[in-house]
């Protein structure tokens, strides 16, 4: 299935029903409309009380019911407009468009191993393509797997698989989409509650009984007052006596119900995310262990959650002052709300996590699985299970290139213990291949698709040096904050951890006599640790390496061509030291020189 076809088909299917859901709410408003004054008419009509009574109380349920239906439309209409935006985002990502895109400039670190050197947030950036996500959880998990690939649980062989199923199931992922996108606007993102932070919601065994009791006290004197046995006026007043009461939990109830605003209503609203979930049929263990959180043979998320949501729902009534009195005078209503979100709390409140889990879980997966089916040439690299390569490739590019534009490279096999250098003139594609290099490497560690047309891999810490910044809150210069990179990377090392560092122009910030001695001390001390690396320099003696570990150095370079007054360049990598240089011919044609 092309994508661009299938997003375009959405975008029609959805604007055809948007506009059924309108010619359908305007109905229903109509009718809501007839219903009302149909019911105030009728109230007016000469007969019996009962009649009045029977007439007034069926025109409320039928006015009732058809608010609620209106509110199903309202929300089906809300959905479809979120396929519809899902839909031309996704098409933003196949044109390479981001100005609409999610940019994650919240996660931005310079000091980061590798995120601020392959722009893997900000604007035109890795995440961008990636986080076709709908919930903020799930944002800041996909986030979390790019930052930190170490973390991330399941083998990748499980993760690919995963990947590759919701990635054929669009129905799924198109309403995680959709409804996903319609929860996080129905509420802030809010806080997480835990079994330390929930406040005391007891009310204690008097309002309990008073709250099951006054009902039923209630109905007897109504037929007391049927049969002239009680005055209406008793009633009266022991309406107001229940109202008073109820009024002694008010600041109380007042502070818990905002409680649960602020803390469970935003997992609350989930629960038709939740019932997505629960009834989708998945073959990866790694989606039917995330389900599992969810669902299992006692409850489900879906109706615990539905159930936090009425009884918030039922707390809203308060705001009403109508309302407010008539259902706590009647029911003392507010006491048996809160009595109800101390049952759901004791049952619930340690599932959360677990339900979060899951939502953020599924949400990020969906969203690898989108980059896949949004890139159908990409291919899932291959685990060496022997854990020998680090990395080879063929024909590798980088995604945040247009495949008719881009130029893919081959990349030799490497393994601990091994490096290349790579020489080349400016702009012949150094800079550029080293990203392409880091982030296919990182996108296979998390499970995702490359661009490429083979890869094998195994897993190590990834570590980058390829625009380090001045600290401006320590004072620290830009050499420092070099030198305190390239230490972290053999401090690590020396302790055993498998690493890919790959480094460009390293050691600018001084002579060029000073940066030469220091760039082949430091190559010549991470062959001898667990270290697979990738060095890219202008400076051609660091070529002499592989004269002195031939068996663990290769030079490769990218050329310029200068014919005349024409310069070019191949961006194609070659085994070699670079022969050509292009800086002078660069200033002289700027009339610099």
């Amino acid at each position: 299935m092309n994508p661009r076809d299938y997003y375009l088909s959405i975008i029609k299917n959805s604007n055809n029903s948007i506009q059924h859901l309108r010619r359908l709410s305007m109905a229903v408003a109509m009718l809501r409309l007839l219903v009302f004054i149909a019911t105030v008419a009728a109230c007016f009509i000469p007969g019996s009380a009962l009649l009045i009574a029977v007439i007034a109380v069926c025109g409320l349920v039928i006015f009732l019911w058809l608010a609620k239906t209106s509110s199903k439309i309202d929300n089906r209409k809300a959905i479809e407009e979120a396929k519809i935006n899902s839909s031309r985002l996704n098409i933003d990502r196949l044109d390479l468009k981001f100005d609409n895109l999610p940019e994650g400039n919240e996660h931005i670190d310079p000091s980061h191993d590798f995120a601020f050197d392959i722009d893997l947030f900000g604007k035109k950036s890795i995440f961008s393509l990636l986080a076709s996500t709908s919930t903020t959880t799930g944002s800041r998990k996909l986030a979390e797997w790019l930052m930190h690939p170490e973390k991330v649980y399941n083998s990748v062989e499980t993760r690919q698989e995963a990947v590759k199923e919701l990635a054929s199931n669009h129905s799924f992922r198109l309403e995680m989409a959709s409804i996903g996108k319609v929860t996080s606007e129905e509420v802030n993102d809010g806080k997480h509650p835990n079994q330390t932070n929930v406040p005391d919601f007891s009310v204690g065994i008097l309002w309990k009984m008073a709250y099951h009791t006054v009902p039923v006290l209630y109905a007897v004197m109504f037929i007391l007052m049927a049969f002239d046995i009680l005055p209406g006026l008793f009633i009266f007043y022991f309406f107001l006596l229940m109202l008073a009461i109820s009024g002694l939990q008010a600041k109380r109830i007042g502070k818990l119900h905002e409680w649960l605003a602020v803390n469970v209503k935003r997992i609350a609203c989930c629960s038709n995310l939740f019932c997505t979930i629960e009834t989708g049929q998945f073959s990866s263990p790694v989606l039917q262990d995330l389900q599992a959180k969810v669902k299992s043979d006692t409850t489900c998320a879906s109706l615990q959650t539905y159930r936090l949501m009425r009884i918030i729902n039922n707390l809203d009534q308060r705001y009403n002052v109508f309302g407010y009195a008539i259902m706590n005078g009647f029911l003392l209503w507010d006491i048996r709300q809160i009595d109800n979100a101390r049952k759901w709390m004791a049952d619930n409140v340690a599932k959360t996590d677990d339900w979060d889990e899951c939502i953020a879980g599924f949400d990020a997966f969906c969203a690898l699985a989108t980059f896949r089916f949004n890139n159908p040439r990409y291919i899932f690299p291959v685990p060496d299970k022997s854990g020998e390569t680090i990395i080879k490739a063929e024909e590798a590019g980088h995604p945040l290139i247009a495949a008719d534009k881009c130029v893919c490279n081959d990349i030799q096999r490497l393994s601990l213990q091994s490096f290349f250098v790579v020489t080349g003139a400016n702009m012949a594609g150094k800079s550029t291949y080293l990203r392409t290099v880091a982030v296919n490497y990182l996108l296979a560690l998390i499970g995702a698709p490359v661009f490429a047309k083979q890869m094998t891999f195994s897993p190590a810490s990834l570590f980058t040096d390829l625009r380090t910044s001045d600290s401006l809150t320590d004072g620290a210069s830009y050499f420092f904050a070099e030198l305190s990179r390239l230490q972290q990377i053999v401090r690590r090392a020396e302790k055993g951890e498998r690493m890919l560092v790959i480094l460009d122009e390293i050691l600018r910030g001084t002579n060029s006599t000073d940066k030469q001695k220091g760039s082949l001390g430091l190559v010549s001390k991470l062959i001898g640790l667990p270290v697979a690396g990738i060095i890219a320099t202008h400076d051609l003696a660091l070529g002499t390496l592989a004269k002195a570990y031939p068996e663990k150095v290769n030079n490769f370079r990218f050329e310029a061509e200068i014919n005349g007054d024409n310069l070019s360049f191949s961006y194609r990598i070659m085994p070699g030291i670079a022969q050509n240089t292009n800086a002078s011919y660069l200033m002289r044609t700027m009339g610099i020189i």
